[in-house]
């Protein structure tokens, strides 16, 4: 179960590569709910250039001229309730019916951090405000705000509204969810020693969400179009991939080697019933073909 969070800054023209490759990751991860920030639009021209990613549902806050926008598409597998909204986070109410269970009264806030510190603090407070009372929740998007040194690269060491933020953390008990891939979400796309990169893409949660979703985990995926990195939360089991078998093309049964091998595996001498012999034949067989396949699946082409 995932969501697909970006920071997309703008969907551009025409001949935008943005759009195709929204298309190509929805294709891709199968998200249940995509949340899209900075669209730099109103709600209705960001729903009409991204219908064909076909989700049946959607809520967006349009942008204050070209700054901002958000836009929140989900399947019909979930259940949103939007509770609150405004330029900076879509506050919902979330229910699941997966086959793990029935999951109701899960509380989800969809977040663009403010991006004028002088504002941060009120933001913080807001969603303090706004959420009091509710849990399970779970926070995510661009925070605009590093938390930890290690999450920034370049410029000043110091990290403005630090401090702030890892108080409105605690009051909220919110844990950071562990992530993979690149450490950095963001970066200012300079370089000759002006690169600055950060990571200010995350997803936080209190620990009653955690206790429902142990194996929650955020990934991040390249910087590529945006000076942002889409993030990925799944929050339940992946479903495990079928081990697939060794194969062998059928041309290959003409190659003297494979003859010879599976001639002496049948060869060999084995004592028991005529089942028991059999199956240690076919058994002989089958080991000595799969080494070989694995010896030379490169060599030949063989998957």
């Amino acid at each position: 179960m995932t969501i697909f969070c970006w920071n997309c800054r703008d969907f551009g023209e025409a001949d935008d590569p943005t759009i195709p490759y929204l298309h190509q990751s929805v294709l891709k991860y199968h998200p249940l709910l995509l949340f899209l920030q900075e669209t730099h639009t109103s709600v209705d021209i960001a729903v009409m250039k991204t219908h064909h990613l076909g989700f049946p549902n959607c809520f967006g806050v349009d942008s204050t001229g070209r700054s901002g926008g958000l836009l929140l598409y989900w399947d019909n597998f979930v259940d949103i309730q939007v509770i609150s909204s405004c330029p900076r986070f879509i506050f919902c109410k979330l229910g699941l019916n997966v086959n793990q269970g029935v999951f109701n009264s899960l509380y989800v806030m969809f977040l663009y951090g403010e991006p004028v510190f002088q504002y941060r603090s009120m933001l913080w407070d807001n969603i303090s405000n706004v959420i009091s009372g509710c849990s399970p929740f779970l926070v995510i998007g661009d925070f605009n705000q590093v938390e930890l040194h290690s999450d920034k690269i370049g410029s000043s060491l110091t990290i403005r509204g630090q401090a702030e933020f890892t108080a409105w953390k605690f009051q909220n008990s919110l844990v950071d969810i562990p992530f993979f891939g690149p450490r950095f979400t963001w970066m200012n796309g300079q370089l000759d020693g002006h690169c600055i990169m950060e990571r200010l893409d995350r997803s936080y949660a209190t620990q009653d969400w955690l206790d429902l979703f142990p194996s929650s985990s955020v990934l991040h995926l390249p910087i590529l179009i945006s000076d942002h990195s889409p993030i990925l939360l799944r929050f339940l089991p992946q479903p495990k991939s079928r081990k697939r078998p060794y194969r062998l093309d059928n041309w290959c049964l003409q190659l003297p080697e494979v003859i010879a091998l599976v001639s002496n595996a049948w060869n060999n001498p084995f004592f028991g019933s005529t089942s028991y012999v059999l199956s240690r034949k076919l058994a002989a067989a089958r080991f000595a073909v799969m080494n070989w396949v694995i010896q030379h699946r490169i060599w030949y082409g063989i998957n």
